[in-house]
């Protein structure tokens, strides 16, 4: 009976031991916050709804006037994801955005934007960094939309309804809008290529529907003076998996977007920069991976560099 007795207490002790000790163990999750390390990152934490838990951010500045972050995150839909941030300042002095072109030319064609970037890239204008820039046919390298490069109208049409413009006047503001836009500012355009879906306008999100994939897309501030270029990788499951228009607006507006567009995305997402100052044959480097061929770039028709006219 006595033994009966005390296996019955110890049951018991055990019992209400157990209970407490789950919920002490489940404490922790339930408290759990994203944190971001970096100014950006956290835009993107308390801005969105995206963000579950920060792997790894880190934000590092390639020159006055130029930030990259990278932010690798656990989305709330339970998926690792992966994107790419520069931060253009257009008031510093020197630091300017500039359309590229395959081989350099006026002619269209298709070439890899790290290429495209080393015929931009010389004393007195270098290139610093960049991405690949808009939609095109794939035989033939003509975007789909609009192309100003360096004062001069390459294309002036716009293949449907939908696209769309981001372009650089000669006042030095960044600007992005649509075809009616285009119209009414294409005399003051020294830069410009073309984009498609409208992420973010005057603020305001539109309602999109798109699956998630990688993705390139650029936004301006209300003011034109600072750049938002993102780059998000995806089709690998176990590295980042893509966003949709709406994230993607969502993130552009968190940052501090007033205008955002999408431009080429799958394979033919590209987000590089300069790792040394001195002209050296491998001055470029990838940071994100490329869809194409297990992370080779794509020979794309045109892009955007961010360059310093100093020597």
């Amino acid at each position: 009976m006595k033994r009966f007795s005390y296996i019955l207490w110890l049951g018991t002790v055990l019992f209400f031991y157990s209970c407490s000790n789950k919920e002490n163990y489940i404490e922790p999750y339930e408290k759990f916050e994203a944190k971001a390390s970096t100014a950006i990152g956290q835009k993107l934490v308390d801005g969105t709804d995206l963000i579950a838990r920060v792997y790894k951010d880190s934000t590092y500045q390639i020159v006055p006037g130029l930030d990259a972050t990278e932010f690798n995150y656990l989305s709330t839909k339970g998926y690792p994801m992966k994107l790419f941030v520069f931060e253009v300042d257009l008031l510093q002095k020197d630091i300017s955005i500039e359309v590229s072109t395959a081989h350099n030319s006026v002619s269209y064609g298709r070439q890899k934007m790290t290429e495209q970037a080393v015929l931009r890239d010389y004393t007195g204008h270098k290139v610093w960094a960049g991405t690949n820039g808009d939609f095109f046919d794939g035989d033939t390298g003509v975007p789909q939309g609009v192309l100003h490069k360096e004062g001069v109208v390459l294309k002036s049409t716009f293949a449907s309804s939908v696209n769309t413009f981001f372009g650089i006047t000669d006042q030095g503001k960044a600007v992005i809008g649509n075809e009616a836009l285009y119209t009414s500012v294409k005399n003051d355009l020294v830069e410009a290529l073309g984009g498609r879906v409208t992420l973010l306008s005057a603020g305001i999100i539109p309602t999109t529907t798109a699956p998630v994939e990688p993705r390139t897309a650029v936004g301006v501030s209300e003011d034109g003076n600072t750049v938002y270029m993102l780059v998000v990788d995806g089709r690998r499951y176990h590295y980042s998996n893509g966003m949709d228009y709406l994230d993607l607006g969502k993130c552009f507006k968190a940052m501090g977007a007033y205008n955002a567009i999408n431009l080429d995305g799958g394979g033919s997402s590209t987000f590089f920069v300069r790792n040394t100052p001195a002209f050296e044959d491998n001055r470029f480097e990838m940071r994100n991976w490329p869809w194409d061929n297990g992370g080779e770039q794509r020979s794309v028709s045109n892009g955007l560099l961010v360059v310093s006219k100093v020597n």
